[in-house]
């Protein structure tokens, strides 16, 4: 994966959006890190005063104003003196310290609400093709998984490393200021510490890229065997996909082991750097106090001095090993931001109500560089048309469809709808005015009632029930327990394939347009079912354009007229009666679901 400086772009602008509290945040780190460097700096006044007899030469000017004749300070006043300042220093630091945590917080959890939405957005206006080619559990993490690291980074990890380097500005130029030669032993192992960390996260990052791979590609596993435990268990392959979640678990754990030996020697090693520096101070401090070049106060002063830059910046390697991690993040995130959405490939124009009038001319499509989907398909439906629609598998129904509802683009050839260029129309307006129920039906994980809603939200009980009876499923809702309070799981997994399909239908039917799209809707439900439904549909005979993907001849006696598809193309195209007449696919058809023929390899060379 690339994670070039423009994978951070959209990190840089939402912090950007949020840079107020970024600004407060840090300046109030600045006046904590301020009120920590004055602890060390007391006690050093202190110690100075009680060692030395010289108080007038050890006392800072604005202390030696209250050390008079008439009243001298004594060492247990400049103790109490000292032990109040360290207090009231440690809660000043404290509520800045408080401060900035709120602040940055607030920031980020802002910042992460709104790449949330972004993210969440975006998925709805990527374009078909990218989704179908993707793991729907390595999506599903990058926008969980990765953005909560994203977030440990940013409430955490950004704070932590602006601490130390604020540390380093404020507390450097003091130290410099009251004892060069101190400071310089002080700090003389500090750029081999951040060298070490800086190089450790560069070279752990791409293992902390592989680590999320796996987790992923463990993810998808997971996910599919949920959503298909009962193909799993209808096949008797619980043993293999257990064999195949080992083998991953495996790839995993091995490549996280890896990551935890490689984080322990960088934290051993950086803890012996560390505590080389503590004897340094020790030793070089002890040195220039016995050459009087130091004085005690400020020999453990700059101990503490030392304390506080040492290890915050030996704890950058574990800031900059997160920074990895979320390096990583944010490229998965940015490479889904990155995912082409649907283009409006021409100008759009103002769509009224459509009456539902359809005209294919020499429409081509193919996926990629395959072979033609399509083929210079021509065929033209009046409104109100009720269009039967057969061929066998591969012939290019779907696709038909989907062109329809524009989620797929014809490159070449002209389709309009009511006389407008089906390309010129706006995706979404499109897609309100035409109804279209799938070949696979999906279902929420929700009550029956929100899922039939879902097409059209702002629909009454009373539409709703006139639907669900349309789609033969009203009654067998009713003998639910919970009726259409009842939540069926996920992918509606307590009900059975007709079920799933009645329940789809109605949420298609509730919607009303004045298109209907059915891809071999009712091939899980029964024949009185069937007709049914078909008798419903028809009631609307010439108020709605209605086109039926569908392998049943008894559907297909009831349309207007019937069009055949194969390879891609327009075979034939009439009624039924025309139909059975002519030699072809559709009389082939006929006779073997009446009963004429019983030729089985006839009827599977048709791959009906």
């Amino acid at each position: 994966m690339n994670t070039s400086p423009h994978h951070h772009q959209i990190l840089v602008e939402l912090i950007r959006s949020k840079k107020w509290l970024y600004i407060g945040s840090a300046l109030a780190l600045a006046f904590a890190s301020l009120f920590m460097f004055l602890v060390p700096t007391i006690g050093q006044v202190a110690i100075d005063f009680v060692v030395n007899s010289d108080t007038q030469r050890e006392l800072p000017s604005w202390l030696d104003r209250f050390n008079t004749e008439s009243q001298a300070l004594s060492a247990e006043s400049v103790l109490v003196a000292a032990g109040l300042l360290v207090v009231v220093a440690t809660v000043l630091g404290g509520l800045f310290m408080y401060l900035k945590d709120y602040l940055a917080a607030k920031a980020c959890e802002s910042t992460i609400m709104s790449l949330r939405e972004r993210l969440f957005a975006h998925i709805h206006r990527i374009e078909e093709s990218y989704l179908a080619q993707s793991d729907s559990g390595d999506i599903v993490q990058r926008c969980t998984s990765d953005i909560d690291t994203l977030r440990d980074f940013l409430t955490i990890q950004v704070m932590n490393i602006g601490r130390t380097v604020v540390l380093v500005i404020v507390m450097l130029p003091l130290m410099f200021w009251k004892n060069v030669p101190m400071t310089v032993v002080s700090t003389i192992l500090l750029p081999i510490v951040f060298l070490f960390a800086w190089k450790f996260f560069e070279r752990i990052k791409i293992l902390f890229q592989k680590v999320d791979e796996a987790e992923s590609e463990l993810t998808t596993i997971v996910q599919e065997n949920l959503t298909g435990i009962r193909v799993v268990r209808a096949f008797a392959r619980q043993d293999f996909e257990c064999e195949k979640f080992d083998k991953g678990n495996q790839q995993y754990s091995e490549l996280h082991l890896k990551l935890l030996k490689m984080l322990a020697n960088f934290w051993s090693l950086s803890d012996l750097i560390c505590f080389m520096q503590s004897g340094l101070v020790l030793i070089g401090g002890a040195w220039l106090v016995i050459h009087n070049q130091l004085s005690v106060g400020a020999y453990f002063a700059f101990i503490g001095y030392a304390g506080m830059l040492i290890w915050p910046i030996r704890q950058l390697g574990q800031e900059l090993s997160e920074a990895g991690k979320a390096t990583v993040a944010i490229g998965r995130i940015q490479e889904i931001l990155n995912a082409p959405e649907e283009q409006e490939l021409h100008a759009l124009q103002a769509m009224p109500t459509l009456k539902g009038a359809i005209k294919f001319s020499n429409v081509s499509f193919k996926f990629d560089q395959h072979q033609p989907t399509l083929s210079n398909l021509n065929f033209s439906i009046n409104a109100g048309e009720t269009i039967a629609i057969v061929g066998p598998t591969g012939a290019g129904k779907s696709t038909l469809f989907q062109i329809l509802m524009r989620l797929q683009d014809y490159q070449s050839g002209s389709v309009t709808l009511d006389g407008y260029e089906l390309n010129t129309l706006a995706r979404q307006q499109v897609r309100e005015q035409m109804g279209s129920l799938l070949q696979e039906p999906f279902l929420f994980s929700r009550s029956l009632r929100e899922n039939i809603k879902f097409g059209e939200l702002e629909a009454s009980d009373e539409q709703m029930f006139q639907s669900s009876t349309a789609a033969a499923v009203h009654h067998t809702i009713e003998q639910f327990k919970h009726g259409y309070e009842t939540r069926i799981g996920e992918r509606g997994v307590s009900l059975s394939g007709g079920q799933k399909q009645r329940v789809t239908l109605s949420r298609t039917l509730i919607k009303q347009t004045p298109i209907l799209l059915l891809d071999d809707t009712l091939s899980a439900v029964d024949s009185a079912t069937e007709q049914q439904i078909i008798g419903a549909l028809h009631q609307k005979r010439g108020e709605q354009t209605l086109m039926i993907i569908t392998h049943r001849i008894s559907v297909c006696l009831k349309a207007d007229r019937i069009l055949v598809m194969q390879d891609g193309q327009l075979a034939a195209s009439g009624t039924h009666q025309e139909l059975i007449n002519t030699p072809g696919f559709y009389q082939d058809l006929w006779a073997i679901q009446s009963g004429q023929r019983d030729n089985f390899s006839q009827e599977v060379a048709l791959s009906v």
